[in-house]
């Protein structure tokens, strides 16, 4: 699964990174600030939209914007 997020530097990343991997610990992470959508992607795991609002809330938590980007959209 993949997240638009506004983070912008490497503070940003380690914030929601932390928020993520530790309410999803079973689940591998990563986040590309390269991309100008700032994409935290959830791999391994098919698309969910309960989880994935799960997802986008630990985001929220943390300070940052999140939104769901389906695979099928």
């Amino acid at each position: 699964m993949k997240f638009k997020t506004n983070a912008k530097c490497g503070g940003c990343k380690a914030a929601i990174m932390g928020a993520v991997q530790q309410r999803f610990p079973d689940m591998e992470w990563s986040m590309d600030l390269d991309n100008t959508d700032k994409i935290l992607e959830c791999h391994g795991i098919p698309d969910d939209s309960a989880k994935a609002a799960e997802i986008v809330k630990t985001i929220e938590e943390t300070g940052f914007q999140g939104s769901w980007l389906p695979a099928d959209a």
